[in-house]
C-alpha cells in the first residue's frame, strides 16, 4: 500500500522541549497527523490522502491495512521519540474504520470525551480513539451524529464561554452546533457541501459552468440573496444557475459561485431561523475558502462572525489526552 504525506509545517525541537503525543485527525478521505509538545504546541504537521476509504470494504485484513497506514504516517516519529501516546479522532472510529468508538449522548460536556476512549492494538503502537456525539430522535427531530468535529469543538471552546454560542464547522457535511462553554446541547447537519459537489460536477447545471480557482464574490452574494430569500424554494431556485447562464447574465466561471451562494444562503437562513436565542457572534472553524463563504453569508444576513483556528483539532486532541491521563495535565507537565 502506497502512502504519500506532505509535511506542511515543522518547528525546531529545542531542549528541554520534547514531544508529548501524536494526534491523528483521521477522516473519510484524508489523514492529518500532529506531533504535539507540552501545552499542546504543534511541533510538526502532516497531511495525507489516506483517509479510511483508502482501505476498501473488500480488505481481508483491515486492521493490518490501517496499521500500515499509521506506520507510514507516524512511524518515523515513533522511532525518533519513542512510544508516544497516539490519539485519533474522526471516521477511524466509525463502523467503516478500524473499530467503532461509540457516541456520547446529548447534552454532554466535551471534557468527558477522554473518559470514553476506545483502544486498538496496532502492530507497533496502541491507538486510542475518541468517541463521537449522538443526538437521539424526538417527535420533531431526526437522529444525528458527529464524529471528528467534537474534537475540533473542544479545541476552540473553553468552559468560561458560558453564553450560548453557535459554532459552524463547514465541510462536506456542515455541522451547526449549539454550545454553552464546552457543553454541547444541540447540533444539526447540512449536506450543502456534498450537494454542491454533485450539482457542480454531475448535473445539468455543470454543463454551462467553467471551474475556476477565483472567487467571484458578486455572483456568490447574488446566490446568497436568492437562496436566503426563500429557502423552501431552493430546489426551484437552483435551476436559475442554468437559465441565467443561458441568458448571459452569469458567466461560465461565475456559475459555481452563484450555485454555492444559493446553497449556503438557504442553509444559513434556515439555521438562523431555528437558532434565534443568542445574538453572540457565530464561531466558524473550517478551511479558508469555506470559512470565507460562510462568514460572508452570515454577515450579509446580519450576524457577526468569529473565525477560529482551523487547526483546533490538534488542540482538542491534546486536551482529551490530558483529561484521559495519556499526557500530564499542563500545570504538572514539568513537575
Amino acid at each position: 500500500m502506497n502512502s504519500m504525506f506532505i509535511v506542511i509545517s515543522m518547528a525546531q525541537l529545542a531542549p528541554p522541549e520534547a514531544p508529548q503525543m501524536i494526534g491523528l485527525d483521521w477522516g473519510t478521505s484524508s489523514l492529518r497527523a500532529f506531533l504535539i509538545g507540552n501545552g499542546g504546541e504543534i511541533l510538526a504537521e502532516r497531511n495525507g490522502p489516506d483517509g479510511i476509504m483508502a482501505v476498501g470494504a473488500d480488505s481481508t485484513d483491515p486492521r493490518g491495512d490501517f496499521s500500515r497506514i499509521a506506520q507510514s504516517s507516524i512511524g518515523d516519529w515513533l522511532a525518533e521519540f519513542g512510544q508516544l501516546p497516539v490519539l485519533a479522532s474522526g471516521m477511524i472510529g466509525s463502523t467503516q474504520g478500524i473499530a467503532e468508538a461509540g457516541y456520547l449522548e446529548l447534552p454532554t460536556d466535551l471534557g468527558d470525551l477522554g473518559k470514553h476512549l476506545t483502544t486498538v492494538e496496532l502492530d507497533t503502537v496502541d491507538l486510542h480513539i475518541v468517541p463521537g456525539l449522538q443526538k437521539t430522535a424526538s417527535e420533531t427531530d431526526a437522529p444525528d451524529v458527529i464524529r471528528g468535529e467534537e474534537t475540533q469543538l473542544l479545541g476552540l471552546l473553553t468552559p468560561e464561554l458560558t453564553e450560548q454560542r453557535t459554532v459552524v464547522l463547514p465541510g462536506t457535511h456542515t455541522k451547526w452546533v449549539t454550545c454553552e462553554g464546552t457543553r454541547v446541547t444541540d447540533f444539526s447537519t447540512s449536506m450543502s457541501g456534498e450537494i454542491f459537489g454533485l450539482l457542480s460536477t454531475s448535473s445539468i447545471l455543470a454543463r454551462l459552468a467553467e471551474p475556476t480557482d477565483d472567487f467571484h464574490h458578486e455572483a456568490f452574494d447574488w446566490g446568497v440573496q436568492v437562496g436566503s430569500d426563500d429557502p423552501a424554494a431552493l430546489t426551484s431556485s437552483l435551476f436559475s444557475a442554468r437559465t441565467w447562464a443561458l441568458d448571459g447574465r452569469l458567466l461560465a466561471d461565475e456559475v459555481n459561485d452563484y450555485l454555492s451562494g444559493m446553497l449556503i444562503g438557504s442553509e444559513v437562513a434556515s439555521q438562523l431561523t431555528s437558532n434565534t436565542e443568542s445574538t453572540a457572534p457565530v464561531i466558524i472553524c473550517g478551511s479558508t475558502s469555506l470559512t470565507q463563504r460562510y462568514s460572508r453569508a452570515l454577515n450579509r444576513l446580519g450576524r457577526e462572525t468569529v473565525v477560529a483556528d482551523p487547526r483546533a483539532a490538534a488542540t482538542g486532541l491534546f486536551r482529551i489526552a490530558e483529561h484521559s491521563g495519556l499526557v500530564p495535565i499542563k500545570e504538572n507537565a514539568h513537575a
